[in-house]
């Protein structure tokens, strides 16, 4: 069996030093009676032994065999200290050791002072987690006493490549993905014998449309069990919607608590289990409670063969966390409108939250939910609601209620016409839970669509209609046009035009202009007002007007609109009065007339 340890080397290098200097000096071997062979090592043998609060034994039995008939006397002396990156680890001495004839086993023994495994700890993370193995002997045989080179092998651990990962892990509530946790790293901070720094940094995305916010996170570090380090925070981490950003939990390690880790790391066949546990804190009715976050969190099982020179390992394992907070649910959201006889419209929502926490939990009696319903029309806020409430085990309904005042109608209405009769809708339901330990957004994302509408298409500019006073035909009505003006929230114009020939020898006079526009029955405008245009024989002219629309009706009408299932008909009518020979008519402009229905879906999602 090949040498298993550097101090039984040094032994077996002493032991046949010490065969050639008693040879010098008396055996029979300069007689030329006696033939001298080199010894042999058949087997080298080094474990632990015996490990407690304080010491931890290092045992060596080496198997020898002397092919000469004359054996060395007990009386070499072999001492030595075993360092760990120059830390004396151990010292200790072998006396009166011999070497007899033949074959024979040789057994010696050292204490490690466990008090030396946070220095030497120290020593192994500011050198980049490795350590130089040294054994230095010095060998004594009367008259003489002579210094062994020091043997050395170095051996490493890669503890922080457990927690450095580019592998995307999320953090859920309600069914929801509210966290994503896309890259770790770690660093070991300046090592001391009293303390060792080790800072986790985490880069994370927010992917909902509301504020992530834990108000205080925990750490803890154990290493076989033991305890190492633990902790908070200061203050509080806020991740913003759709905000990608990276921060640090500081953790300190105590190094005082190394020499019991040392005990169950050789116990344990020189095999750790490192948790770096990550946790949130809720404190309720005096007391405070850990919530894991299993997703900041990471767990390291390294090996090292310190006596034997072999392989070291690191891996990642799954972290078995314990119960943790199971998010409330957002299981429905209903929304309807509500039309009083007086007064302003509004929306009732209602919510169903289901909280999964067991009844008698922490988290099952004390959850507050904040719930918010909003709708923007073209970004202006048309109705909000808001409620907050503590909601127990099993299902609560929410309700919210908002109203829409006329004038929010009416902002709405002119920004819908000036951005050419469509309107950008969003519908927001937000529902955060506040678990004491962080607000978690777990309603779903907004809802978008679409209002489009075309109050104004049925006017067709290639129409022509035939104009007569008294039966008779005297020209015609063409290229009838209108379109909307630059709305304002008093009124809404509506700029028409009209283009009337005179196919006759006399001239014709428009003395009057008159038009009305409702919606659903609701006048928005209706009144006439004096022309004084002639149109020579054989031409034509172009007469032009502005209809405003009084935009403080628009309430009225709201509430028809949302009585008839969101549905509004537009109806349309212009006339002129013509004189022609003494003869005054009103003649309608059916070009201009008409009557259009118009739908709407805003609390939906479909294009109107």
């Amino acid at each position: 069996m090949a040498a298993r340890s550097l101090f039984g080397k040094f032994v077996v290098a002493a032991l046949s030093l010490c065969l050639v200097t008693a040879g010098g000096v008396g055996v029979a071997l300069t007689s030329g009676l006696v033939t001298v062979g080199q010894p042999t090592v058949e087997s080298v043998r080094t474990d632990w032994g015996t490990v407690n609060a304080e010491t931890t034994e290092i045992g060596t039995e080496i198997a020898l065999n002397n092919p000469n008939p004359v054996g060395v006397p007990g009386v070499i002396d072999v001492r030595y200290e075993i360092g760990m990156n120059d830390v004396t680890v151990a010292e200790g001495a072998s006396e009166n050791v011999g070497l007899p004839a033949g074959r024979s086993t040789i057994a010696v023994s050292t204490e490690m002072d466990n008090r030396k495994i946070p220095a030497w700890w120290a020593s192994h993370i500011n050198n980049g987690e490795r350590t130089t193995v040294s054994v230095k002997p010095t060998v004594s045989l009367p008259p003489f006493s002579r210094d062994l080179p020091a043997q050395t092998r170095t051996f490493s651990t890669d503890i922080l490549a457990a927690f450095e990962s580019d592998e995307t892990r999320t953090m859920t509530a309600g069914n929801r993905t509210v966290l994503r946790v896309t890259k770790t790293e770690a660093a070991w901070g300046e090592a001391t014998e009293a303390e060792t720094p080790l800072t986790v940094t985490a880069t994370v995305e927010n992917p909902t449309s509301g504020e992530v916010v834990f108000s205080q996170l925990g750490y803890s570090v154990t290493m076989n069990d033991v305890t190492v380090a633990e902790g908070t925070t200061d203050g509080e981490v806020r991740i913003g919607p759709g905000e990608t950003t990276s921060f640090g939990i500081d953790s300190t390690f105590d190094n005082g608590k190394l020499p019991a880790w040392w005990v169950s790391h050789v116990k344990n066949g020189e095999k750790t289990t490192m948790d770096v546990e990550f946790y949130a804190l809720v404190r309720e009715d005096g007391k405070t409670e850990r919530v894991a976050l299993p997703f900041l969190s990471e767990r390291a099982v390294f090996t090292t063969d310190v006596l034997g020179g072999g392989r070291t390992t690191t891996k990642t394992v799954p972290l078995d966390s314990g119960a943790s907070f199971r998010p409330p649910q957002l299981r429905s959201v209903e929304s309807e409108w509500v039309v009083p006889e007086t007064g302003n419209t509004g929306i009732r929502t209602r919510a169903v939250v289901t909280n999964p926490n067991e009844p008698g939990s922490v988290f099952a009696e004390h959850l507050s939910v904040d719930a918010r319903y909003r709708v923007l029309m073209n970004d202006q806020p048309l109705v909000e609601g808001a409620t907050t409430r503590e909601i127990g085990p099993g299902r609560t309904e929410l309700e919210l209620s908002g109203e829409i005042t006329d004038r929010e109608i009416q902002r709405w209405w002119v920004s819908h016409v000036n951005n050419g009769e469509r309107t950008a809708r969003v519908v927001e339901r937000d529902v955060t839970v506040d678990a004491g330990f962080a607000r978690l957004p777990v309603g779903g994302a907004a809802e978008r669509g679409t209002v489009a509408t075309d109050m104004l298409g049925p006017v067709d500019p290639n129409s022509t209609m035939p104009l007569s006073v008294a039966g008779e035909r005297i020209g015609s009505v063409s290229n009838t046009r209108a379109e909307w003006g630059r709305a304002t929230m008093a009124e809404t114009p509506i700029r028409s035009s009209a283009t009337i020939r005179n196919d006759r020898g006399g001239s014709v006079r428009i003395t009057e202009i008159g038009y009305r526009v409702t919606m659903n029955d609701v006048v928005l405008s209706d009144e006439s007002k004096p022309k004084s245009v002639e149109i020579a024989p054989y031409s034509e002219t172009t007469i032009r007007d502005t209809v405003p629309l009084d935009n403080s009706k628009l309430g009225a009408w709201w509430k028809t609109h949302l009585r008839r299932g969101e549905e509004s008909t537009l109806a349309v009518s212009y006339y002129v009065v013509v004189e022609y020979r003494g003869h005054s008519e009103r003649v309608e402009l059916d070009a201009l007339n008409y009557e259009k229905t118009v739908t709407t879906d805003v609390l939906g999602n479909e294009t109107a």
